[in-house]
C-alpha cells in the first residue's frame, strides 16, 4: 500500500475512532449501512486554487443536486493544512445510503449531469489538468456514525 494511502486510512480510521460517546452508533446496531467513496488528489504546483474552484462549483454543486434526490447522505471536500502535507492535498468524499446506492451511482449521476437543474459551471481549464489521484475510488464502510441532525 502508498505509504499517502495508508496515512490517509489512518486518519479516516483515527477520525471515527474518537473516545466513544452517547452519540457515536456501531454500525452492528443497524443505524447505518453508508458506504463512502474516498479519493486522495494531489494537485499540481500552481493550481490548488483553480481545482478548488472546479470542486465548488461543479463537484460539489452535482453533489447537493444528489443529496436532494436522497442519492448520497453527504460529501465532503476536505483540504490538507501546509504543514501536514503527506503527497496529497485534497480528499474528497461521498457517502451513500448501502451499497445499493453505491452501485447506482454512475446512472444517478448521469441523470443529475443531463437534467436542467444541474448547471454546469464553464472553468479556465478542467479538473483533469488540474490534479492527478493518488488513489481514487476507495469505498469504505461505515465503523461508526453520529446522528444525522
Amino acid at each position: 500500500m502508498h505509504p499517502s494511502l495508508a496515512i490517509a486510512m489512518l486518519i479516516l480510521v483515527a477520525g471515527c475512532l474518537e473516545a466513544p460517546s452517547e452519540q457515536a452508533v456501531p454500525v452492528e446496531q443497524g443505524i447505518t449501512n453508508s458506504v463512502w467513496t474516498v479519493d486522495l488528489v494531489r494537485t499540481l504546483p500552481g493550481q490548488q486554487a483553480e481545482y478548488l474552484r472546479n470542486i465548488e462549483a461543479n463537484w460539489a454543486g452535482a453533489r447537493r443536486i444528489a443529496r436532494e434526490r436522497r442519492v448520497v447522505l453527504s460529501y465532503r471536500a476536505l483540504v490538507a493544512r501546509p504543514d501536514s502535507l503527506r503527497g496529497w492535498d485534497v480528499l474528497l468524499m461521498t457517502e451513500y445510503a448501502d451499497s445499493a446506492a453505491w452501485s447506482q451511482r454512475e446512472a444517478s449521476f448521469e441523470s443529475i449531469f443531463a437534467s436542467p437543474e444541474y448547471i454546469r459551471v464553464p472553468t479556465a481549464r478542467p479538473s483533469s489538468e488540474l490534479r492527478e489521484f493518488v488513489s481514487g475510488g476507495v469505498v469504505m464502510d461505515a465503523l461508526v456514525s453520529e446522528p444525522r441532525r
